[in-house]
């Protein structure tokens, strides 16, 4: 049986605290990565962000309680659900990928939640229950709608490039591999 995911039903706060303590979220080398899927993880994040929190500051409190073993897990993390959204399942390969990682944290998290915002949507389900009768219910979907869209992408690198003209940004992606934690 599939299982369908929906984003918590509570306030900012405590979802902020639950995303906050959350390694199923945040650390795929956890065994709690395991309990959801890659979809069911985005349809979290995207309730949290559309009900207009702030992913920065849950993934700061997560942070700031962790070793550096598990901070070191919070960016590929963030690059896998940025992957999902934007090239479904689509082998890792070269430009993207490096597009990807030359954003700093700031640029990281700015892309997630506008991705979250835009292929995270509510849409109705209906079939037939199993004495026959017709449903309806409302559940939640990473949509393949805006597969191969990096607009958004786009916009976020070109407002880098204005900003620092003369830095060499496509060194960036090398830092990934250099260092071990950038959280």
């Amino acid at each position: 049986m599939e299982k369908f995911f929906k984003p918590y039903d509570c306030d900012l706060r405590e979802y902020e605290a639950r995303l906050a303590s959350s390694r199923e979220i945040w650390d795929d080398c956890s065994h709690e990565w395991s309990y959801s899927t890659l979809d069911g993880k985005l349809i979290i994040l995207a309730g949290f962000v559309q009900k207009g929190g702030n992913l920065k500051c849950a993934i700061e409190r997560y942070a700031e309680d962790r070793s550096e073993i598990y901070r070191s897990r919070i960016h590929w993390v963030i690059f896998r659900y940025i992957w999902r959204m934007i090239m479904g399942d689509k082998p890792m390969k070269r430009p993207m990928y490096d597009r990807i990682r030359c954003l700093d944290n700031d640029e990281l998290i700015r892309l997630l939640s506008e991705e979250l915002k835009k292929c995270v949507k509510k849409t109705c389900k209906s079939g037939f229950d199993y004495k026959g009768q017709h449903y309806i219910e409302s559940c939640w979907v990473v949509s393949d709608e805006y597969k191969y869209d990096d607009t958004i992408l786009d916009q976020i690198e070109r407002e880098h490039w204005r900003a620092n003209p003369k830095e060499n940004y496509f060194d960036k992606a090398e830092r990934w591999e250099r260092e071990y934690c950038l959280f």
